[in-house]
């Protein structure tokens, strides 16, 4: 498992990247320890953490193409729920 802490520098480094693929922002999600559930519509998915007790998680959509990008907005939403609930995610990953 790498390092909480080149994880979520990565995930900085995606809210302003130009593109980021749904594979490559999904598997770093994973990588994070989120699970990932598809939604009813194509594209949306729900990012779930286990050490994190929400009723409602944040989300994103992958857009209706397999290699469809990403869009910021969605990444930066992520980043930041990632960064509210570090200590713990931290603490899950190890």
């Amino acid at each position: 498992m790498p390092d909480f802490e080149k994880l979520l520098k990565k995930l900085d480094d995606l809210t302003t990247s130009a593109n980021t693929s749904c594979n490559e922002f999904t598997n770093l999600l994973i990588a994070l320890g989120f699970q990932i559930e598809n939604c009813g519509s194509a594209g949306h998915k729900i990012a779930r953490h286990p050490a994190v007790s929400l009723i409602e998680y944040p989300n994103y959509n992958c857009g209706h193409n397999k290699g469809e990008a990403v869009k910021r907005p969605y990444i930066k939403k992520l980043y930041k729920f990632v960064k509210q609930h570090e200590e713990v995610i931290k603490e899950y990953l190890q």
